[in-house]
């Protein structure tokens, strides 16, 4: 009977969340929670963050004349929503690879695959304000030293 039970797991698991009632949260502007502050010069903070196992979605806010640290986001892939302002996403494509530099304005899209290198750069003198979603509870990541650099800090 134990084998019979066993070979249902996958079923149910599929099934369970179909079936169990779920909760629709919102988090209003003024609840957003500081997850991550660059010294003022970027700050991220959690929107939608461990509400379900995949995926999660915050607020990264560039002051003006200001940057994000080069950063990537482990095994999440992302994708940004440009909601104000214009920023620029830079990001280096594989080990060797050279630097792109991707303008964002407002309504603008991009997806940055897991692993990959970024920045954010703001060299306007308004705030810029993107939302980041990740395929992941939380989001994940590490600051780099620069480009191809060590380690120097864990995003969990």
């Amino acid at each position: 009977m134990s084998w019979a039970m066993s070979s249902l797991l996958p079923i149910i698991s599929e099934i369970l969340p179909m079936i169990l009632p779920s909760t629709t949260e919102v988090t209003r502007a003024d609840q957003l929670t500081p997850i991550l502050d660059n010294e003022g010069r970027s700050i991220r903070d959690a929107a939608v963050v461990g509400k379900c196992d995949k995926m999660c979605a915050s607020v990264l806010r560039i002051p003006p004349n200001s940057s994000s640290p080069i950063h990537h986001n482990s095994e999440q892939d992302a994708i940004i929503n440009a909601v104000s302002g214009t920023g620029t996403l830079v990001v280096k494509e594989g080990f060797k690879g050279e630097l792109r530099h991707h303008e964002l304005k407002s309504g603008d899209f991009a997806f940055v695959p897991a692993w990959t290198e970024h920045q954010v750069r703001n060299d306007t003198d308004q705030e810029l304000v993107w939302v980041i979603t990740q395929s992941g509870p939380r989001p994940v990541g590490a600051i780099l030293s620069e480009w191809g650099g060590q380690e120097v800090k864990t995003i969990e």
